[in-house]
């Protein structure tokens, strides 16, 4: 699987895919033909994304995927934990979401809002440090809140529909909305988000708690994963 990827003008980019030719304005951010997908996952192996997109911000994302073809498939990569790569690789575009995304903003005694891309360690230790409680379990799961979000991650007992007050999602086509928890449609590890849509925020409630007991919590989560 070999893509083609050269300027054509200034501002200007034409892509050939396997299935088709196009040309996009020049996006803002890294954007990879040919990229390696097995440092980006945990077991290290598989082929690669014919073309690998980390935006900078939002906006970014949000106008790349308007600029794309319908018929070009995309697939958001967090950190891999629950992936296994085909060596024949994947098609299309695989967005990643970097920093920008790992910011985390506390909006009241009980609620984060947090980045697609901040992990659920980031997020669990964020709400330990800020005395709320209920967010532990997300110590225990390997991934980033997009991930997470997606597919109702959970671990020792709860699951994301637990806390999640709502979450911001960027459509396929470019297109930016925020969705209730009741719209996400949740069931056991599934949820309503279209394919192609990446998740950019979500927002997250807990309860008041006692920092030192919330670590506690979080020690013992971290050596039964360990164990």
């Amino acid at each position: 699987m070999s893509v083609a990827l050269k300027e054509t003008s200034p501002g200007a980019y034409e892509i050939k895919l396997r299935e088709g030719t196009f040309t996009i304005p020049e996006p803002n951010g890294r954007l990879t033909p040919n990229a390696p997908l097995a440092p980006l996952v945990w077991f290290k192996s598989g082929g690669s994304a014919e073309l690998l997109f980390e935006p900078v911000s939002e906006s970014a994302l949000s106008d790349f995927l308007r600029s794309l073809p319908s018929w070009v498939p995309v697939m958001a990569l967090g950190l891999g934990s629950n992936l296994i790569v085909r060596d024949g690789g994947v098609p299309g575009v695989v967005v990643r979401l970097g920093k920008a995304f790992s910011k985390i903003e506390q909006l009241d005694e009980t609620m984060l809002r947090c980045g697609g891309g901040a992990s659920g360690i980031l997020v669990s230790s964020t709400a330990r440090d800020a005395g709320i409680a209920g967010l532990e379990f997300l110590r225990g799961i390997p991934g980033t809140v997009g991930g997470f979000v997606r597919m109702n991650g959970g671990a020792y007992g709860r699951e994301v529909s637990d806390v999640l007050v709502s979450a911001r999602l960027v459509l396929r086509s470019g297109e930016v909305v925020e969705w209730p928890l009741e719209k996400l449609g949740y069931t056991y590890r599934h949820s309503d988000v279209p394919g192609g849509a990446v998740v950019v925020e979500g927002v997250f409630r807990g309860t008041p708690g006692d920092p030192q007991a919330i670590g506690t919590e979080m020690d013992a989560i971290a050596r039964a994963r360990e164990e």
